[in-house]
């Protein structure tokens, strides 16, 4: 269905627009290549870790209660297993709370990546801007949007290697590098993808 709406979209800009200028960028090669943006993701991936040892020591701690309660039950009296059933239950309320404030809708974990992540992607979009303005290009499509499909793209009008150059224009690695590395760990990502869905 996508392809079906780009295809009548191309139709459309090819008609109405044909003197105007296009271009596309592929931001998550653009970011992938930013160090800022690597370092980002590094912290979000240590707080990550941390917020999931964190509740890995609370789940260790109530196994830990339930156990204890169900080795000891036959010597309690029933007093003594209703205080521990309820201490056993406020703590899995405390786990769960924990996992709506670390990972919920506006839990820490979204909060986090936007106050890491979304000033680079703000920088990326104002890149995208400057370049496309000198090149007078009318649109510029990201070869990385899910919703957008290219079903046909021509290297010479991708300008992610231009933008990223607008953002880091100290970068070291080459151009085929930096290319060979992107390809790599989409390929990773993309394997890893597969190896999930059949778990």
């Amino acid at each position: 269905m996508l392809k079906i709406k780009f295809f009548f979209l191309l139709i459309f800009f090819s008609v109405f627009t044909f003197a105007q200028r296009f271009g596309y960028v592929d931001t998550d090669y653009v970011l992938s290549n930013l160090p800022a943006y690597g370092n980002a993701q590094k912290q979000l991936e240590t707080q990550a870790n941390n917020w999931a040892k964190e509740l890995e020591n609370l789940q260790f701690v109530l196994e830990q209660m339930q156990q204890e309660l169900e080795t000891e039950r036959i010597l309690l009296t029933n007093e003594k297993i209703k205080e521990k059933e309820d201490k056993i239950q406020e703590k899995k309320e405390e786990i769960k709370k924990l996992q709506i404030k670390r990972y919920g809708p506006d839990g820490d974990m979204i909060n986090t990546r936007k106050k890491l992540v979304k000033p680079i992607q703000d920088q990326v979009y104002n890149a995208v801007n400057k370049v496309a303005k000198r090149r007078n290009y009318s649109f510029v499509f990201d070869k990385a949007n899910g919703d957008l499909i290219m079903i046909y793209s021509d290297p010479k009008f991708d300008i992610s290697e231009e933008v990223l150059k607008t953002l880091a224009p100290d970068l070291k690695s080459s151009k085929g590098q930096r290319q060979n590395n992107y390809n790599k760990e989409k390929n990773n990502n993309s394997i890893n993808e597969k190896i999930n869905l059949k778990k």
